[in-house]
This record gives C-alpha cells, structure tokens and sequence, in this order.
C-alpha cells in the first residue's frame, strides 16, 4: 500500500488544482483521495525496510525499482500527514511536498511496431522489435501507461496486448485495431511502406471490389482487437503530388457498419477537410490527422465545424506528427498553421479531440511525443488544464475507458505520475517526471532512489 501525501493534486477532471493532498493506492487501485485538513497530525508509516523490498523485487520483470534502506527510511521518516483520510498502518509514506501529482498520460495514435529512426523498416511485430522492448520502456518512463495502436502487426500486438495485462510486463496498455483497411495500391501500404511483404500480409487488409469487407472484420473481431483502422487518403507522400487509389465511400461505409454491428469502434485516417466530412458523415468514432502534409483542400468551413461539434465523434489532430513533417514534400505549402487554425476554430466550437501522436513514424519519438503534442496543444491556444484533462480523463473517454482510468479517483486504477514542477505553470513542466506508477506498481523512479 502507498501513501502519497503533501501532493499538488491535478485530478483529470478539469477541476483547480488541490494543495496538500493525500492519495492512498491500495493494490491497483487508488482507495482514497483527500485534501488537506485545517491541522496537521504527524503519522509515521508503518513500512519496513523488507516491505519496501518486497513492493521492488520484481523491477527486472517491470515492477518498482529497487529501493535501498536509506531510502526506505527517508520515505518514512517523521512524515506529517495534512490529510482528512487516515494513512492505513503499513503503508508506505511517500511525502510529495513540492511535487505534483496527476493521472498518467496516455498516447491515442501510435504504431507500436514502428520507429522513429529512418534506419529501422516502417513496422515491424514481436520478433522484429525484441517483443517491442524499446518502445515499451520510452512510453513508461515518459508517464504514458495507455496507447491506442492505430495498425499493426497481428496476431503480435494482441498476444502482446494480452501478455502485458496477464503478467504484467513493464509496458503500456494497449488497445489495438490490428490489420488496416488500405485500398489497393493506396496509402499508405504502397506509399511509405513501400508495399513491404511484411507490412502487407501481417497489418493490413488490402482491399478492391471483390474484398469481403464484413468477412474481413469478423475476422478481426474474432481475433479481439479493440478498434477497426480505415484509410481515406488518396496522398503520395512519396511520388507528391501524384496520387494513389483510395478506398471507396462504399466500402468506407461497409467497414464502419460490420464493425460497429459487432461493438467495435472505428477509427479514419483523413488528409483534408472534404476527408474530414466524408468521415463525419460515415459515423466513425475516431478522425485521425484532420490535415495531411502536402494537403490542400485545408480550409474548414463553419458549416463542417458545426457538424464536427453536433457528432459524437473525437478527433485526433497529431499536431506533432504533422509538424514534425511538413515541409519535407517538394513543391508542397506548409499546412501546420492551417492545421493549428482549424483546431483552434473546432475548440471554440466545443468539438471533442484526443491526444495522440502518430508514434513510431520517423522523427516522432515514442513517449516524448505526448509531451511535445501537449504543448502544442497549448500554442494552439488551449489552457494546460484543458490539455491535461484531454490527455487522462479525455482519452479515457475515446478508448472507452473511463470507468477504469484517467482520473484521480477512488476505485479507478491507480495510473499516476508525480512531477517535480508545476504543469500549470508551464506546460513542459510534464516532462519533470519523478515516479510513475501503473496499476499501483512504481514502474519508473527518477525520486526515491535518489532519496
């Protein structure tokens, strides 16, 4: 059992910032949640050195990492609880004076199969990524304990899925659309994959008119992945500004439908603002990217605002991946402060967004892209706790989650980072991270080791 105490609480709700907060992690979960009372009453942690020891013997396996006996004592050491809620005997005191404390962050566009790096191939599964080690590390000791995969390597990432949630692996969760729905000869299979072999017979599902799409979805379905992935794109990126085929509205439409008859969400990939209505109107739960590197049809009209604000669907603007892009494609005009306009002008307008990046594309690093996608965020004119909120509790929502995660709360899974700095105060604050936490087990430290 954990004690966080002394905390600036930032909850994931939207609600101010509570000062001298107690937080009591019990198991997985988070068990109570308090401010601070008018008067202090000293409370020494009943913790030994050897129960310490226990909570961090599996660091090897992704559990704490280990703390030694100065820390152990420096933890419990005459600590003062300012706290409404009683501090359970036995628990581990960990005095936050100084520090903030909020939910974890989470990641709603990635490849995990992917790379960041030009020298590595575009995607690749379990074997070809050492079990996805790399990019399970970075996501964690960044704060982010969630990410939606958005295409990749099947059956790999949901035996990976499953293995991270059966024994616990020092890694993200995962939800997953597994194989992608990609027109023949479209993008972004024959685009930036290359039509890689790999790619093309392990994540995708390449698709003409004699494609049974209901077929293709069971199977998907049956496998257990957690979303449907479509692309609308008839972009080049590598032959710019040449174009490629592009799945059909009809079939758009099939794929939507088979997957939502069996409960599965469905997430688009659009380049433009017709895109973006294309996908408004088909129903999809998820619009990723809004504007593509070398689009032009990038004005988006109040009418298609109104109607994006009116659905129920999220969009995900990856402003990090676009503005880690744009300009590389010859002859193409930049669209990143088109893009910031748009989302600006959808804010307003009181539409939903998530907080993804398009992770494992080149020049996007896993984990650290959540924090630069904040604060983006920021410059497009949303308050820090506005973005805060969309990364926890707002993601929460478009991964259908939010009964288990994303805020501060009793009962909800005890996902947590603690900051040495205020992101309030400045939004690249988030990158400070002393400790996080994952399910109620310390999976990075960067603080009581130290200690």
């Amino acid at each position: 059992m954990l004690a966080f105490i002394n905390a600036n609480l930032i909850d994931g709700t939207g609600a101010a910032a509570i000062r001298g907060a107690t937080v009591i992690v019990d198991g997985k979960n988070i068990a109570a949640v308090s401010a601070a009372a008018g008067a202090e009453r000293g409370v020494v942690a009943g913790a030994t050195v050897d129960a310490v020891a226990g909570m961090s013997a599996g660091a090897a396996s992704g559990e704490a990492k280990g703390l030694t006996a100065g820390a152990a004592a420096g933890m419990t050491a005459g600590a003062v609880v300012g706290s409404a809620a009683p501090v359970p005997d036995g628990a581990t005191v960990i005095d936050l004076k100084g520090k903030t404390l909020l939910p974890a962050f989470s990641d709603a566009h990635t490849h995990f199969g992917g790379t960041d790096l030009l020298s590595r191939p575009g995607l690749r599964g379990r074997d070809g990524t050492y079990d996805y080690a790399l990019n399970s590390a970075v996501n964690i000791d960044w704060g982010v304990t969630t990410v939606r995969s958005a295409g990749d390597y099947v059956p790999d990432i949901i035996s990976f899925r499953d293995d991270i949630a059966g024994k616990e692996l020092r890694a993200p969760r995962i939800l997953t659309a597994g194989r992608m729905f990609v027109a023949k000869g479209g993008h972004p299979l024959y685009t930036v994959y290359s039509a890689d072999e790999g790619i093309r017979d392990n994540a995708c599902v390449v698709c003409d008119e004699r494609t049974d799409i209901d077929a293709e979805v069971e199977k998907l379905a049956c496998l257990g992945v957690d979303w449907i992935k479509a692309f609308l794109s008839t972009a080049n990126k590598m032959d710019y500004p040449n174009t490629v085929p592009r799945l059909t509205r009809e079939t758009l439409r099939k794929i939507t439908d088979s997957a939502h008859k069996r409960g599965k969400p469905v997430m688009l990939h659009v380049e433009n603002a017709a895109d973006v209505e294309e996908a408004i109107e088909l129903g999809v739960d998820s619009v990723e990217h809004l504007i593509g590197v070398g689009a032009v049809d990038c004005v988006f009209s109040d009418d298609l605002i109104k109607k994006a604000a009116r659905s129920a669907t999220y969009f995900v603007p990856t402003l990090s991946g676009i503005k880690a892009h744009d300009g590389m494609l010859e002859g193409a005009e930049p669209v990143y402060p088109r893009l910031e306009n748009a989302v600006k002008k959808m804010a307003d307008a009181g539409v939903k967004f998530g907080v993804g990046c398009d992770s494992g594309i080149p020049f996007l690093p896993y984990g650290e892209c959540v924090h630069t996608e904040m604060e983006l965020f920021v410059s497009a004119g949303f308050t820090p706790t506005e973005t805060l909120r969309m990364a926890t509790s707002g993601n929460a929502k478009l991964f259908r989650l939010d009964s288990a995660i994303g805020v501060i709360q009793p009962g909800k899974l005890a996902d947590i980072v603690v900051l040495d700095a205020n992101p309030l105060e400045d939004i690249r604050n988030t990158r400070k991270i002393a400790l996080v936490v994952k399910e109620g087990r310390i999976v990075a430290d960067r603080m009581l080791s130290q200690t």
